[in-house]
């Protein structure tokens, strides 16, 4: 089954069942209030009639119908919120196929930063980015775990050693290979997530506290003393006048133990506050952390990541269970009566804030990893969606040397019926593609599609290519570059800042891909051929390899300084008999030989005399 097909499915069967639980909900609904009324009638029989006494029984067994039926509703309408889940999954696949995954609200726009090598230039993040096509991650730790690896995580570096690099792309390759034929889990993982997601659960606060806060670390005679007078305020309590006890030693024994709980405030209140149901809110994610624990997976990244949900041997769920029991325990101080009178004397507080801090110091310190590897397996999945929708893509084969060669390479953020894909070939490092052509022929968009493409190479994910070869890279770019009237930064001053961090780039972390679109547009034709050469040599000295756009043909001649480093491409547009312009941004070899600049004056209707 292909994509649509499984998305249609799968939407179709989730539609199906929100009409069967929408009816479930209705049904239940009707019959707690058809319950209810007859309590009422019941009641109301009892007061004003002379219906028999068992008549109560009546009233009882419908208050108890009652109650399984409010149980029977919620039941009900969380499986309808997962179903919804679902159908969103299942949507989010078609959009993504169609021309609405631009729609997605969660588009990274926040991981967005000018000073990052390439991203801004690339569109990685924000509206109709790279980003908003492959998220299907439903927590911030997924799109934390993509955003880093978009953005060149660890382990993608042009600066790791060949085989260290390899190894480390090959393992990601095969996890999201796998994650992609593994639909059915995909829709799991993200459906629950959702749930979980959508109400707006923090663990932040308390996985600090299971992070940093100071031990509890009770005295023995303090857990001593925590056993000893509860037991003689229940005893005195409740036969202390029978052995003779005084009437107020109770009082007194009570005293004792707020005098306790004072006592151990300071480090108490901390405790029982991160584990309030307001904040204690890591048990919700168990259900999230189930969903990869009882997969069975091959690859071994995927078995990796699903070791780290390990604690000693117990499983990650099994230590959320046991941190629920706990805070169901804390929870039973909500209600007024226990938190004032009853929890008191069974010093319920510092019993609670024990074994918390047991559960702290046990756990503790791998909360933060489990929500890493949960964040790492929705960046997989991200990816392995982008894997299944498009099984035309090819899977990049790595290279021991630096070079990129990509084969019927396209722009991936662009439908297959609306791009044009072409040859780009870069066969070693210090080599470079000087791309000229008219504008709007596609010598940005060509640069763009060499980026992205390198960007998800190096991710682990299929490439919009029928083939790409590539080596250790470094993605870095200067293309899209504004001035800064508050800062007092003219353009030609930001390019050149632009430019600046390439060559430290290709300095500090070889090797690195660069690509420069329009180089140094901002300054006279003279001086841009001079300092645009003077930068492709620098970058070609420096092992460094990739493209360069520009409308100046000078930097497309033959000079001494740059032979056998360039080479030649270019796009051009067809104009037919009638004037109109078109263009088919097929990429040519050689030199553009002629310019629209012109003709596109006409066309807005300024005026060119003698042209």
């Amino acid at each position: 089954m292909d994509a649509r097909s499984a998305y249609e499915v799968g939407r179709a069967g989730a539609s199906r069942d929100i009409g069967a639980l929408d009816a479930r909900i209705r049904a239940i609904g009707g019959a707690r209030l058809l319950a209810v009324a007859a309590a009422i009638g019941l009641v109301g029989a009892l007061v004003w009639t002379e219906v028999t006494r068992l008549a109560w029984a009546g009233v009882g067994g419908l208050v108890a119908l009652f109650v399984v039926l409010v149980v029977l509703h919620q039941r009900a309408f969380a499986r309808r919120a997962l179903a919804a889940a679902v159908q969103r999954f299942h949507d989010r696949g078609l959009a993504r196929l169609g021309a609405t995954w631009t729609e997605h609200s969660r588009d990274g726009a926040a991981f967005r930063s000018a000073e990052h090598a390439y991203s801004d230039d690339l569109d990685v993040f924000g509206r109709a980015s790279l980003f908003q096509l492959l998220n299907a991650a439903e927590t911030p730790f997924g799109e934390q775990a993509l955003a880093s690896t978009l953005a060149g995580g660890p382990g993608s570096r042009g600066n790791v050693d060949a085989p260290t690099w390899a190894a480390g792309v090959q393992a990601r390759q095969a996890a999201v290979q796998e994650l992609a034929g593994k639909v059915s889990l995909r829709e799991r993982l993200s459906a629950v997530a959702h749930v979980v997601s959508n109400e707006r659960p923090n663990p932040t606060p308390f996985v600090e506290w299971a992070e940093q806060a100071a031990a509890l670390a009770p005295s023995a005679v303090a857990r001593a003393f925590s056993y000893v007078l509860p037991a003689l305020a229940i005893g005195s309590i409740a036969i202390g006048s029978a052995i003779g006890l005084p009437r107020l030693t109770w009082v007194v024994v009570v005293l004792g133990e707020l005098a306790f709980l004072f006592t151990h405030r300071a480090k108490v209140v901390p405790v029982i506050a991160a584990a309030s149901s307001k904040e204690g809110t890591l048990g919700r994610f168990a259900d999230v952390f189930a969903v990869i624990e009882g997969e069975k997976f091959e690859a071994p990244e995927l078995r990796r990541l699903q070791g780290q949900l390990l604690v000693h041997g117990a499983k990650v769920t099994r230590e959320m269970a046991a941190l629920g029991r706990i805070v169901g325990f804390v929870d039973a101080r909500q209600n007024e009566v226990f938190r004032l009178f009853i929890a008191p004397v069974l010093l319920w507080d510092f019993h609670c804030a024990v074994a918390l801090d047991r559960w702290r110091a046990r756990a503790g310190p791998h909360v933060r990893g489990w929500f890493q590897t949960l964040g790492e397996v929705e960046a997989l999945a991200s990816l392995a969606g982008f894997a299944f929708d498009g099984p035309e893509r090819s899977w990049p084969e790595l290279a021991d040397h630096p070079c990129f060669e990509g084969h019927a390479l396209g722009h991936p953020l662009l439908a297959a019926g609306q791009r044009v894909d072409n040859d780009v070939v870069l066969p070693r490092p210090g080599w470079a593609l000087i791309v000229t052509g008219s504008n709007m022929s596609g010598k940005s968009t060509l640069l763009r599609a060499i980026g992205l493409n390198a960007v998800l190479a190096l991710a682990g994910a299929p490439v919009c290519a029928k083939r790409l070869v590539l080596g250790r890279a470094t993605v870095a770019t200067s293309m899209r570059v504004s001035d800064s009237l508050e800062a007092g930064i003219s353009h030609f001053l930001a390019e050149l800042r632009r430019i600046r961090r390439v060559v430290d780039l290709a300095r500090a972390e070889p090797p690195v891909l660069f690509l420069l679109d329009e180089i140094l547009h901002g300054t006279n034709s003279r001086e841009r051929l001079i300092g645009a050469r003077a930068i492709v040599r620098s970058l070609t000295d420096l092992g460094a390899y990739g493209a360069v756009s520009t409308h100046d043909l000078g930097l497309a001649e033959p000079v001494t300084e740059l032979e056998g480093r360039v080479e030649n491409v270019h796009f051009q547009e067809q104009v037919d008999a009638r004037g109109v312009m078109t263009f088919d941004y097929l990429l040519r070899a050689g030199v553009v030989q002629s310019s629209n600049a012109l003709r596109l004056m006409r066309a807005v209707g300024l005026e060119v005399p003698g042209a």
